[in-house]
Formats: C-alpha cells, structure tokens, sequence
C-alpha cells in the first residue's frame, strides 16, 4: 500500500515544502542557502576532507596563478607526502589546507570561480562515481533554482524540464562523440559566456553558438570544419539528403538560419555591434541552435 501524500492533492502545500524559486545565478544565492546546498553535499559523503578535494584545489591553483583562489594551500606548500611500504601517500596537513580553500570558494566566491571548481572537483572522481555527483547536484539545481543543470559532458541551461530532457540532453548526449569535438566545445564556450550575466557576454554567447551550428554543418557536408557558410551548407545538406529536405523542415530551417544570421550581425563579435544582447536574446540564440541541431540528428 502507497499512502498518497498530503501534498500531492494539495497546491499550497507544494508550493510551502518546495516553492518555485525560478532560475537564480550562483550570485543571487544568499549565505544562508549555500550553507544549506554545502550540508546537502556533505551529508551525501561529497566534498569532505580527501586526497581528492587536495587534487582539485592543487591544479585549480596550478592553473590560475595570476589570481589566486587557493591562499591557505599556496601558502601551506607541498604536496607533503609520507611512505607506507614503498608507497607514497600525501599528509593530512595537505587535504586539511586545500579543504579550507575549497570551502571558501564554495561559500564566498562568485559563479564563475564556483562554476569552474565544480568543473575541477568533477575532473578527479571517478568514473563510476561522476553519474551519482551529477544526480545530486542536478536534484539541488531544480530545487534551489540554479541556473545551470550537469551532464557528462558538462554544464547545460537549466530549461524547462521538457526543453531539457527532449532537447539539450539528447542533443548534447550526441556532441560527445569525438566527431563532433569542435562543435561540442563551441556550445560549451557560448554557455559559459552566457552565464556570465554580462552584455559583452551575451554577445559572444550568440557568435559562438552561431559558430558551433556552422561548424555542426560543415561536419556534416564536409566532414570537418573550415569551410562553408551556414546558408550553402544548408542548402547542400538538403540536396544530399544529410539532413531532412520535406517542405516544412525547409521552410524551418530557413527561418531559424535568418534569425540567428540576423542576431549574429547586429549583436555578435564579428561586426561593429548596433547594440549589444541581452539574456532573452541569447537564450532564444542557444535554444534555436540546439533545436536546429536536434532535427538534423534524429
């Protein structure tokens, strides 16, 4: 017997136990909820004091010298390591120092240096333990409305849930493939320019997802980057039959290619900008490009 819950029958308490709190950056959490998001991680065995929390922070400081994020283990030095039977291992002293560093980060830097460690921590695990990080931490994102979600290829959006799970996911599932690198590299630079927040940012988020579509394209009729402008490749993918050619989808496609082409030259880097994007601008950019992409793939 399955005892139906109270809040199953009941809108207002939905929405008291698990408000919609919509899509936040990292820098619009308050202290209060990342304390809360640290506990959730913690209590579910992440981010506790262990050689790999030292690797992360070791080479998230090896890797941004200019400023560092890392003071406690730049200044501790090391690593500090001990031999146990003709193995070496590093001192507690080292995991102890890079742990008070990755706790500052989580708890007091901003969305792009939290955004990257993330990227780092995720870098050290093991294979097999990636998939259930990448669970809890979307499970979080949903329920304190952070505005990126994981795979296994990285950060994605945060869309509505069918957007994402019909869309971005497959999409990105696809772009895993070594064939696709380039393109899957350029989708990811445009995400994280969008998540920026920024104008400037916004504006490259558009030229470069422009950038991975025509290089999506070029894959697809030439077999690899370089050469083709978006509306020939179209164009010669359809008379190939490399991409659907029926009357709708033409009409589509030709539509979506105007749009971006459009927002690429008023709002991109390439061209002098007659005004810079904004968030709803680049997001429809993003979205367009994936649901472009999704229908060739199918």
């Amino acid at each position: 017997m399955t005892f139906d819950k109270w809040s199953h029958s009941n809108s207002t308490a939905r929405e008291v136990l698990r408000p919609n709190l919509g899509i936040r950056s990292w820098d619009e959490i308050d202290r209060n909820q990342k304390k809360n998001i640290w506990l959730c991680f913690i209590n579910k065995g992440w981010f506790g004091v262990d050689k790999g929390i030292h690797q992360t922070i070791y080479q998230f400081n090896e890797d941004n010298k200019a400023r560092s994020f890392c003071n406690n283990l730049q200044q501790h030095g090391g690593p500090h390591l001990r031999d146990e039977g003709g193995w070496q291992s590093i001192e507690t002293c080292c995991p102890d120092a890079a742990q008070r560093d990755f706790d500052h980060i989580f708890h007091e830097e901003t969305q792009d240096v939290f955004y990257e460690l993330i990227s780092y921590y995720i870098g050290v695990l093991r294979e097999e333990r990636i998939i259930d990080f990448i669970d809890l931490f979307n499970d979080i994102s949903n329920q304190f409305g952070l505005n990126v979600l994981l795979n296994k290829e990285g950060f994605i959006l945060r869309q509505d849930e069918k957007i994402t799970k019909e869309i971005f996911e497959p999409v990105l599932n696809c772009l895993g493939h070594k064939k696709w690198e380039p393109v899957s590299r350029d989708f990811r630079n445009a995400t994280s320019a969008y998540l920026k927040n920024t104008e400037e940012g916004y504006s490259s988020s558009i030229t470069l997802a422009c950038a991975a579509l025509q290089g999506f394209m070029q894959i697809i009729v030439n077999g690899e980057i370089g050469k083709g402008d978006l509306g020939i490749l179209i164009k010669e993918a359809q008379r190939k039959e490399l991409i659907p050619n029926n009357s709708f989808t033409v009409k589509i496609f030709k539509d979506i290619e105007s749009i971006l082409m459009q927002e690429r030259q008023t709002k991109g880097d390439p061209h002098p900008k007659k005004e810079y994007a904004n968030e709803k601008t680049a997001r429809l950019v993003l979205n367009l490009v994936m649901i472009f992409m999704q229908h060739c793939l199918q």
